[in-house]
């Protein structure tokens, strides 16, 4: 893995590098990002978050290319985050998606106290499945046909993590 690899919180100048990185063609097919997609959306994305949602992202040399979320949910499921991550095409494989999930679950873990974490993921994504299998991550459902990319549908993996250091003590 490339050592100038820095995490930090995402900023509002990332939204240029966040736009050309879902944009990849790997991400396209793996997430909801769009070849039309504009910069726009992006910053509004950004502009959009909230006390609740926690965006981290990988930059190397400057530039974003990898980005990781965990959004909270409020009400009755304070204890429930919902984690998503998309890394450049020309930079995976190098653990950068390891180090982002392993900051969202040390976030939702050490800082937060989450009891469950959940994601989707496209089945055919198996480094991905992997990655989260790795991390306590197990599958809990199968959404059949739930993502069209590339002029098909694939099925997507609903996966589910428990912080189980939060369960009472008997």
């Amino acid at each position: 893995m490339d050592a100038q690899i820095i995490l930090r919180p995402v900023e509002a100048e990332d939204e240029k590098d966040i736009n050309i990185l879902r944009r990849q063609p790997s991400v396209m097919h793996y997430t909801l990002g769009l070849p039309s997609e504009r910069r726009a959306s992006n910053q509004s994305f950004i502009n959009g978050l909230t006390e609740n949602n926690h965006v981290i992202v990988a930059e190397n040399d400057g530039r974003v290319v990898g980005i990781g979320s965990l959004e909270v949910l409020g009400g009755k499921l304070h204890y429930y985050g919902l984690t998503a991550m998309a890394v450049h095409d020309e930079f995976q494989n190098q653990g950068i998606g390891s180090r982002l999930l392993d900051c969202l679950i040390d976030i939702a873990d050490n800082y937060l106290g989450l009891f469950r974490l959940e994601l989707d993921v496209v089945e055919e994504n198996t480094r991905a499945v992997q990655l989260y299998k790795s991390r306590e991550f197990e599958t809990e459902g199968t959404l059949r046909k739930a993502h069209f990319a590339r002029g098909a549908f694939h099925n997507v993996l609903v996966m589910g993590r428990l912080n189980t250091a939060l369960l009472p003590k008997d």
